[in-house]
């Protein structure tokens, strides 16, 4: 592909990019600090207070706990533990998304002619990795159907070569084994 220059990089490196240059804008925006947006500072204040809240939250629980019977309270315990940890990863959520979308809103959005660049070369890559899948898979598939014919013939010529011998196989399994081998050779 000519064009692999011009592809975006990858998302690993987006990101650390991405990271780069939104503590670069955090500093300049806390260096001025008049442009009305929330600084890292500000940010700092309110998961300390989510915090806070959260250990207040815990600690009532906990008194709220200790209140109630012995089976009734290992219930409501983890009744409890659960709706504290969904609460807490609803937080770490939502504080997530909030910077990802501080990041991201401040970045231009990508060029519909790199975009398309990129999808084209994913497409055209995972096409080329299944196609050479598929065709050692039927190279192993064909390689294993052939060793079974020539294992089939060596034992159809073993099966010959045993019933030839007089007294080795009672007549009853010869004869069966004779119309056997004839009706494969017959088949084929």
């Amino acid at each position: 592909m000519a064009n692999a220059a011009a592809l975006p990089p990858l998302p690993s490196v987006r990101a650390k990019e991405l990271e780069n240059r939104a503590s670069a804008l955090s500093k300049r925006h806390a260096s001025k600090g008049c442009d009305g947006r929330k600084t890292d500072a500000d940010d700092d204040k309110s998961e300390q207070k989510n915090n806070d809240q959260t250990k207040t939250d815990s600690k009532q629980s906990n008194e709220l706990l200790s209140t109630n019977n012995s089976n009734r309270d290992h219930d409501v315990r983890d009744a409890l533990e659960e709706q504290q940890y969904h609460d807490v990863r609803l937080k770490q959520i939502e504080t997530l998304h909030q910077k990802e979308q501080k990041v991201f809103d401040q970045m231009p959005p990508l060029d519909p002619a790199v975009s398309c660049d990129a999808i084209h070369q994913y497409l055209s890559t995972t096409s080329q990795f299944l196609n050479s899948y598929l065709a050692n898979a039927n190279s192993t598939l064909d390689g294993t159907s052939q060793k079974l014919s020539v294992l089939e013939k060596q034992m159809s010529l073993l099966e010959s070569k045993l019933a030839s011998i007089p007294g080795l196989i009672p007549d009853d399994v010869e004869e069966c084994n004779v119309e056997t081998i004839n009706n494969e050779e017959t088949e084929r």
